[in-house]
Formats: C-alpha cells, structure tokens, sequence
C-alpha cells in the first residue's frame, strides 16, 4: 500500500496538483556551516528551554502535563515578547546551518505551492538553487497579493529574522483564523485543488494538531483531496486510525527502507518522487502532434523518418495507453492515404512498410483489410532483396499473417505463413509466429491441437512477455492449474529483474496484465483468498485501461446525416453538409479486440467475465470482421447477440449455398467437441469447448432456416449424437436447434425422418432445455405406419419407463405416447391402455382426454369449459396480475361438441365481465403485456358461449349480463367487430346498421382493432350457424376486403395485421373481378416491399419475413383455387426459389 501512496503522490505532482506542508522535524536534515553546539531543537526539547526560563528548573513539578504552546504563553505574560522569539531563535540556529542536497531535491519536485510553519529560511536557500523552477517567498499576508501565478513557499507561522508575529502561544493559534485568515484560506484552497504530502511532522506536534484541526472543522472529510502524512518512524495503528478519519493517510517510510537510518528513509522517499515524476513525463513527451516535423506526411520519406522515430523512442509499453490514442490516432489518420506509395520506389515501399506496420503493431490497431491487400500485391512483386531487406520482409509478413488471421482469409494466411522463413526469424517473431498459429487452430476450431502446442512450446528462461501469453492460452482451454503456475513462475521472475534492473514501462505493463490475469483466474473460485497485487507501481493499469475503452465503446454513437437542413427560431434555414465519416469507435473495438489479446485477458474465465465493452465492439465491427467478433462471442459464451452474425437480415443476403457451407463446417466442429468436453467438468462452462458447445447450437438454430434438406439431414444427425452423449448439458440451446430443423422439414419429410427422431431422449429437461422432440412434429393428415421392428422397439422403451418408479419418467413415456396417439397408427390395444392411463389422472389430461377418446367428448367438453371458467372467476378475484396468467388452452375448440344445455350462460357473462374488467385496469401499466391479450381471448370465448345458444332462447337476465360484459368491451376496443357482433347476434337488428360509419370506424383502427376483426370472422366460421346468418357482417365483408388491400397497396403501418385479415377473409369468400385484380396487384408489389434489404434492424427485418410468409400463403391459397394471374405465378416462383427461408419455401411444398 506505501508503493501506492507514493503512487499517487508523484501522479499528483506530474499532473500539477500537489501540494507539499514541510514541518519543524524535516529542519533535521539541514548541514552545520559554522563552529557551533547550537542545533535545531524538537518540540520536547523546546518546552524545556521555555520551562527552564520560567522556574530555573530542568524537571520541576508538574513538567510532563505542561503543553509547548501553554509554557510560550507563560513566557510572553512573565518575560514579555522579545524574551519568547530570543528562545525561538536559540531553538531554530538558522544563519549556523545551510540546506543540504535533500533540500534541493525536494524543492526540485514539482509541487504548486510549498507551505511551512517553520521559522528558519532554509527552504528559501534551497529554491534558489533549483534551476528548474522559480519559486516567490511569501512570509506575510500582503505578499500574498498577486503571487499565484508561480510556486510560493509560504510562511504560515512567521520567517527569521523579522517577519513576525512567530506563532507560537496559545493565545496566537486561538486568534490565527481571524487575524491571519488569508493565508488560512490559502491552504483551505489549496486542499481543495491539491493532494497535500507533509514531511517533517510527528502526530505530536502541536503546529501538526493545530492545523488538523482547523482543515477538519472547516472542511470535513469528504471535501478535501488526500492528505499524505509522511513518516519516518513508526506510528502506532490506532494512532494512524484515528488520522484516516481525518482523510489523513500515514505513509510510513520505515515499511520499505527499515534498513535505513532516518535521514536516509527521507532521501529515499523524494528520489523515488522524482524517479516515478520523470517517468511519467517521459511517458507523456513520447511525442506531441504538435511538435512533429511540418507536412512531413506529404512525402514518403517524411512519412518513414517520422515512423521510424516513433518506432525507436516508444516507452515499452506492451499495450498502448489510452492517454496515447489521440497522438497516435492523428498519425494514423495522416497515413491513411496511400497514394504517396504509387511513386515511391521499391525500397521505399519497403522501409515504410516496415515501419507502418511496426507502428500498427504499437498503436494495437489490425491493419485495415485494404491496406493489407495492397501490402500484398506490393510484397508479391518484389523480386530480389538484401538480407537486411528481407528481415523487414519477414516482419511484414508477420503482422499480415495476424491480419489475414483477424479478417479469416484462410487461403491468404496459409500463403503468406509459406512465405515466412522461419529459420530466418529472430526470437520474439518465432513466438509470435507461434501465438499466431495457435490463435489460428482455435479460430479454425481444430482443438486437437491447442493443448499439444502448448506443451511444446519451449520459451527463453529471460523471456517475461510470452509466458502470460502462454499462460492466457492455458487458462482459455480450462487448464488452469498450468495458467497460474506458469503466471506465478513468471511474476516471481518480473520481480527478481525489478531488483537488478530499472523497472521499465515494459516491464511494469507485463506485471500489471500477469497480476491482473492471475487474480482473474483466482475469482472462477468464489473461495479464493489471496489477490495478488503489483510491486511496481506505474502509470498503466489493466483494469482502468480495460475501463476506459467500455467506457467509449458503451457511449452511443452521434448518427450525423451527410446533409442536414435545419429551421432556425426566425424562421430561416441552415443547410449543412457533412464531409467524411467518423470512425473512432470503430477502431476502439479493433484496438479493444488487441488489447485483450495482446494483454493476455480472455473475456471469460469459466463463470467468471469481462464483457462490458463486448457488446459495443461486436456492433461495430461485425460487419468488417465477422469472424473475429463470432469468436469473441464464443470465448465469452455470449448469446444476446448472436442475430448480429446470423439475423434474418444477415441470412437474407445469403444463398442457400453459402449457408450450407457454413453449417456443414458448424456440424464438424459440434462432432469434434463432443470429444473434447470433460464430462466430469458437470456443473460450469470451464473453457472453450464449453463455451461454445453454449454457443455454436444457437446459431445453427438460425442457419437451419435457409438449409438445404441435404444438410438439414446432417444437422439432425449430430444433434442426435449430442443428445445421447455423456456431455449432453454442456450443449446449450438444443431445444430451439431441433425445433429450427424440425419445423424446417415439411409434415411428409418429417414422418420420413420419424425413425431417427424417436432415437432421441424422450426425457425433458428445462433446466438444460431440452424437450422431446417428437413434440415439435407436426400432426399428419394421415397417420404413418412404422415398421414392426421400429413400432416394437419404441413401444417397448415407453413401457419400460412407464414401468419405472420414478414419476418424471413416467411422465416422458406419457407424453411420448401421447404423440405417437396423433402421428402413428397405434395398435388397438396400445390405444385402449393410453385411454385408461389417461383416465387414472384424468385431472391432468382433460383436454388431451378431449382430442384423443371419442366417446367422452362431450363430457370433457363441458369440463374443460367448467375448469376454464373457474380459473377465470379465481383470476378475477385476484387483485395481482402473475406473468403467465390463467391460460385458455383449448377452450375455443370444444364448443363443436357441447350442448347448449352444457353452459351456464349468465355466470359465465359475469365472470367474464369481472375477468376483462380487472385485465382493463391493469392495461395501462407498462410493465405488462398481458391484459390485452386476455380481453381479446374473453370476446372470442365470449362470441363462442354466446352463439352456441338459439337467440330468442336467453333469458332476460342472461341477455343483460352479455350486454353489460359488451359494454366492457366497447371500453377497450372501437373495432367495427363489436357493432357487428351487437348487430348480427346481441341484439338482432331487422335493418342494417350504418356501413359506412362502420367504413369510417374501420379506417380509424389501430392493429388490435384490426386484430379482433380478423378473429371475429375466424369465430363465426368456426360456430355451429350458417355464414349467411350473419347479415351486416356479409354485408360488411366487401369494405373489410377493400380496406386491407388498399393496405397492402399502400402504408406499411399495420400492414401484418391486414395480411391477417386478409387471409381470414378469404376463407370466409373469395374475391371476384375487381376485387381480385386489387388483390393480385397488391400481392405483386409485396414480392419487392417484403424483401430484407442489408440495412434493415432485424426487428423490421423479422416484420417484414412475417408479411412475406403470409402473402406467400395468401398466393398460394389463392392458386390452389385455380387462380394463375401472374403475382400468383411470381409468388410460388418465390416459394420454389431455393434461397428463400425456409417458412417462405415450404408454403408451396
């Protein structure tokens, strides 16, 4: 901890904010100039001469409890003034003693003021020896006028030989704050601004509790900056407590020079000010943009001499700060043209080459995927060159292998690695040649590989940079116990070379990024102890570092149009145009993507993670390196933005060809990691593999909607061999994979593959999520047959797991069963004994009960209703609303098979109207989706119950009650469906309701308005009366279908919900003439409207794909009614094009 306070001290003084107070003790240090026994005293020995002037006694009674500032009183009240600063000036011999080197030294630092409460003048001897600053000696309060414009010393207390008063009593420290308030505000100002180092003060001192005290009442702790009590002797713990409470940090010298003399800790102390001052100004003078040489960018030799002088003087560091950036972002943005190489000549090309890519490599940018190809064809035309010209070929080739590497041009890295030679290399490019090559075995997933590189990886016993490297390596395929040995080792070896050597910028960066990664690995274990900490203390510090570049790349982006036309408030325009674009957070996420690797830091270490900033680097770059952002997603486990790499809107540029590529390579390397993963490693994602067995099925789950059904084959077959591995968990997402291929096959393709599909586990697991999927297959028309052997070996598996006591299996096998019921011709008796099972917990398969016994459905009918309604009247009562809510299952379907005896008709119009009435109040609340959607579902259960019922059969109580529930609709919606349902069922009107006012109301609807429009013709298609029956609504079918092909002609605004009615519509009738060549046309101009552009968020990307769905059907419905118009005929090219989605290709399979 000392390391770092005097961390912060000389920060403090590089910055030009710190302050320095110097004490009575530090006169110590000053040198005898004459022949005298004179000698500055201490506060204790002070008190005896004031004691001894006053009772002529050495140890009187009562000396120990006298107070220093109590006996000066005492001598100005018996001896009067002159008496007290004669003894002052005995106790301070200040014309006999003259400032040492230390002095010099100190007053060399840059602090902005020096303050003191000592007498004597030997800080002023000392500043005026110091050449490198100019100091203005102020000793009383008029000096102060004017004086801050350079460093002061400033005489709190008063100077030899007559600036007076010296304070000394009681009665001049009580008065102090009144009568010497400027300089008391002086200091005051000067904590605020500053961090304050005082030397030369004990915890004793009367001049130190003083002072304390008055910074403490009129400033309190939070408000000043860091007070640093230098120390060079040991104060006792609660003593340095109870200073900490007073924003007072005790630096105790004797912690790191104990083996040093007092004199000796204090010399030590400000050598180590000016070594870590000289540092940081190195640091900050590696260059200024301002003082490079002029238009040195216009030629190539301005160009290379500048680079090379970068290249020569950089500091060491082994990842650029980011104070740094600006500079060098202005130098690379100079050396952005790249016309000057077009007449440079071929060893010009070379030498700045060389040094361009050098400098990239410093800066931690990538060499940009143009440069690197014209770097390419420059390297390929060269013929013959020097020795000394081919190493600077060697280290080009380098630094384009990592590009081409970061770009994943695969055929390019494996030309230009055949182009390196190897023997020629010196030994820090054969280590990065070989981090390089095993960077490249991960980015190609060859994970046979990584661990057997690692191993024979032999490094310099001297080399301290490549083990955390190596080490980084380890900890990303899971073998930590190696990563933290190896770190250890290396750390132990840093710190051994900080003992013989000069701790270097280089050297410094290495033990900040070793110890930060050890620590890194340590926390996977939440039981871990020991942090490691850094014992050279620099400038460079990983983890602000790290913080600095999410910082940037977290702040949103200013979108600037490039022609901007802005009103002004007296109403005249200002026309702006844009020129260039500004990319510098594209490159922090380049140069982020760098710093980790080149720092050693993976984005996750088992459950431990760093992804703050991933988010904002893979938005950026993921179009310009899609590759190297997909492997930061994988190597991070990360999830949430797997649509950035394959969204509908990536997909939809793609051929299917190019896709199946893609997958077919994804299929590879799920078959390699099922033999990688530990399967003991049971509980956390330990390394890669893990990662991305999390990782890589959720994005083939994407792909598989644009395979062919050739790989859509090979897909289902790894999955399969992954579902019956021991590794099985470690693959997360399997669910939403086998649902994306399953629901890519068509029905007949999918009992095709029925074989295979039953091979898979039949045990659901949500917590792994993973469910059976022969849930996901899709009812036939007509049941398939399996062979006898497959029907027997299926069977058989249920049975046993039926047989088992274990109540979860036994609900497997039932529910496996149960599929089967709907897809597969079961024999008789397998029939009759899933009724029976069913019937045994007829609880809790009412409604399965309801589809698969025939004999009882009516019975079940009337139950599932009766249940349905009771969870609605207990939902109503509730006064909270629980995501997930009641649900109504399969209530709307049973109505077919009830009696209207069945139905209590006016309790469930009141319940219903409870249930929308308490859904209605909690609409307007943000926080919840729901309530809409259960009023929508109320109204059509509320149409079925209402229409099952002959219409001069209700009672009056009962029609009241199904009035007022409508009463509660008309609240929610202003859809046409309600005056509809009011007019054709409700009240049964003789003449017809106004269409037109229903026009009006139509176009005048928001989409869920439109939405219950669509669902109310779906119902009464759906109810057991004649279409005819329904008058108004006959009649009001023409306007409907003119509304929502005048939408599909026209806005895009609800657009999706008018397709919806469209196609309900269209099963109530179909159009003729006029109406049908509206349709047609409108049909034609959503085949270009619906296409996904490359520029689209995915959220309209996925809006659009949904439009694009439902037209297809609505063309496809419409030929198989024998319509061939051309927008027909272009839409089932559409569905036959094989680069279509899947959803879009298999309507017209």
């Amino acid at each position: 901890m000392i390391n770092t306070y005097i961390r912060d001290i000389s920060e403090a003084l590089a910055q030009g904010h710190a302050a320095l107070m110097v004490g009575a003790g530090f006169s110590k240090n000053a040198k005898k100039i004459n022949a005298t026994d004179k000698r500055f005293l201490d506060w204790k020995e002070l008190s005896d001469l004031f004691y001894t002037s006053l009772y002529g006694e050495e140890d009187g009674p009562g000396k120990e409890y006298c107070s220093s500032l109590r006996l000066a009183q005492e001598v100005e009240t018996i001896s009067g003034r002159p008496k007290l600063d004669s003894i002052l000036k005995e106790a301070a011999p200040d014309l006999e003693y003259a400032p040492t080197e230390l002095y010099t030294s100190l007053m060399d630092l840059p602090w902005t003021d020096v303050f003191t409460t000592n007498y004597d003048t030997l800080l002023e001897r000392a500043a005026d020896t110091v050449t490198s600053r100019r100091y203005h000696v102020v000793a009383s309060q008029e000096d102060l006028v004017n004086s801050n414009d350079v460093p002061r010393i400033i005489k709190l207390h008063g100077s030899f030989p007559s600036h007076r008063p010296f304070i000394i009593t009681e009665e001049d420290y009580r008065t102090y704050p009144v009568r010497f308030a400027p300089f008391v505000n002086t200091v005051q100002q000067s904590l605020l601004e500053n961090v304050f180092c005082m030397v030369g003060f004990s915890c004793e001192d009367p001049n130190f509790l003083k002072w304390i005290g008055w910074i403490h009442d009129n400033l309190g702790k939070s408000s000043s900056q860091k007070i640093y009590m230098i120390s060079v002797t040991p104060i006792l713990e609660a003593k340095a407590k109870l200073l900490f409470e007073q924003n007072i940090v005790v630096v105790d010298l004797t912690a790191i020079w104990g083996d040093k003399d007092v004199a000796g800790r204090i010399v030590a102390f400000v050598d180590a000010l000016h070594k870590r001052v000289k540092s940081k100004e190195a640091e900050d003078t590696w260059f200024s943009a301002n003082k490079l040489p002029k238009k040195w960018q216009e030629t190539i030799a301005g160009r290379i001499s500048l680079l090379q002088t970068l290249n020569e003087t950089y500091p060491g560091w082994i990842v650029l700060p980011w104070k740094m950036k600006n500079r060098v972002s202005y130098v690379l943005y100079e050396l952005d043209r790249t016309d000057v190489l077009e007449k440079a000549s071929c060893q010009e090309k070379l030498d700045y080459m060389y040094e361009y890519t050098k400098f990239l490599d410093i800066a931690g940018r990538p060499i940009l995927p143009q440069i690197a190809e014209e770097f390419w064809k420059i390297l390929a035309e060269m013929d013959q060159h020097s020795d000394k010209d081919n190493e600077k070929i060697q280290s080009i080739l380098l630094q384009l292998l990592r590009a081409f590497r970061e770009q994943a041009q695969w055929e390019k890295y494996e030309e230009c690695l055949g182009l390196l030679q190897k023997e020629s290399l010196n030994y820090e490019e054969k280590q990065f040649l070989f981090a390089c090559e095993w960077w490249k075995s991960l980015y190609r997933f060859e994970f046979k590989n990584l661990s057997a590189n690692l191993e024979r990886w032999d490094l310099s016993k001297g080399d301290l940079y490549w083990p955390l490297i190596k080490g980084s390596m380890y900890a990303i395929i899971g073998e930590f116990s190696k990563a933290e040995n190896l770190l250890m080792d290396n750390l132990i070896s840093l710190r051994k070379s900080f003992m013989r050597s000069e701790k270097t910028e280089y050297l410094s960066s290495i033990e900040e990024s070793c110890v930060s990664l050890i620590n890194f690995i340590r926390q996977r274990n939440f039981s871990f102890e020991h942090v490691e900490a850094c014992t050279c203390q620099s400038y460079f510090s990983w983890w602000d570092e790290n913080d600095k570049y999410c910082l940037a790349l977290n702040s949103l982006d200013k979108n600037q149009p490039y022609y901007e036309e802005k009103m002004n408030f007296d109403l005249s325009i200002t026309r702006t145009t844009h020129w260039g674009t500004d990319h510098t957070k594209l490159f922090y996420a380049m140069e982020y993507l760098r710093f980790m690797e080149q720092s050693g830091h993976p984005l996750r270490l088992g459950n431990v993670t760093n992804t703050k900033g991933l988010e904002g680097t893979i938005t950026r770059l993921v179009l310009y390196y899609p590759h190297w952002c997909l492997m930061q997603a994988i190597m991070a486990q990360d999830t949430k933005h797997l649509d950035l790499f394959y969204g509908r809107v990536q997909l939809s540029s793609m051929t299917q060809t190019e896709v199946d590529k893609i997958v077919d390579e994804y299929v590879g390397i799920l078959d390699k990691l099922i033999v990688n993963i530990n399967p003991s490693l049971s509980f956390s994602a330990a390394s890669i593999y893990e990662y991305a067995a999390a990782v890589i099925p959720q994005l083939l789950a994407r792909l598989v909607y644009k395979c062919s059904l050739d790989i859509l084959d090979a897909v289902l077959g790894v999955a399969l061999k992954i579902c019956r591995s021991n590794v099985k968990r470690k693959f997360i997402g399997m669910k939403q994979l086998i649902k994306g291929v399953i629901h890519s096959f068509t029905v007949s393709e999918q009992m095709e593959r029925l074989d295979k599909i039953l091979l898979f586990p039949m045990e659901t697991n949500r917590v792994h999520d993973y469910e059976d999927p022969i849930q996901e297959v899709r009812v036939p028309k007509q049941k398939t047959k399996l062979t006898e052997k497959l029907y027997d070996n299926v069977m058989n598996e249920i049975r046993h797991k039926m047989g088992e006591e274990d109540q979860e299996q036994k609900k497997y096998a039932c529910d496996r069963w149960i599929a089967l019921y709907q897809i597969v011709e079961l024999r008789e008796g397998d029939k009759k004994q899933l009724l029976q099972i069913l019937k045994e917990d007829e609880k809790n398969y009412q409604e399965i009960l309801y589809f698969l016994n025939p004999e009882d459905k009516r019975k079940n009918a009337k139950e599932i209703l009766d249940n349905t309604i009771s969870k609605l009247e207990k939902d109503a009562e509730s006064p909270a609303l629980f995501s997930g809510g009641t649900q109504f299952g399969n209530v709307l379907s049973v109505f077919s098979e009830l009696d209207p005896s069945d139905i209590e008709y006016q309790q469930v119009f009141e319940v219903l109207k409870k249930y929308v009435e308490k859904n209605r109040k909690w609409m307007s609340n943000q926080d919840h989706f729901e309530p809409q959607n259960r009023i929508r579902m109320s109204f059509l259960l509320f149409m079925q119950v209402f229409l099952k019922k002959a219409d001069d059969s209700f009672s009056i109580e009962e029609r009241e009650a199904a009035l007022s529930l409508e009463k509660s609709f008309e609240s929610v919606y202003h859809s046409p469906a309600l005056d509809l349902f009011r007019a054709d069922c409700l009240e049964k009107q003789d003449s017809s309701i106004s269409l037109s006012a229903l026009d009006v109301k139509l176009w005048l609807s928001d989409k869920e308005d439109i939405e219950l429009i669509k669902d109310y013709y779906f119902e009464l298609q759906r109810s057991d009366r004649p279409l005819t029956s329904f008058r108004n609504s006959c009649e009001f079918w023409n306007n409907a279908f003119r509304f929502v092909v005048y939408r599909m002609l026209g806005e895009e605004s609800n657009l999706l919900e008018a397709l919806k009615l469209c196609w309900s519509l269209l099963q109530f009738r179909i159009p003729e003439n006029e109406e049908l060549s509206l349709l047609t046309s409108a049909l034609e101009r959503l085949t270009d409207t619906t296409i996904i552009s490359e520029e689209e968020e995915e959220q309209k990307a996925l809006y659009k794909l949904r439009c694009r769905i439902l037209s297809c059907q609505i063309a496809h419905f419409l030929f198989q009614k024998e319509c061939t118009d051309e927008a027909v005929l272009h839409w089932k090219k559409i569905g036959e094009d094989a680069n279509e989605f899947m959803e879009v290709r298999n309507v017209w399979k």
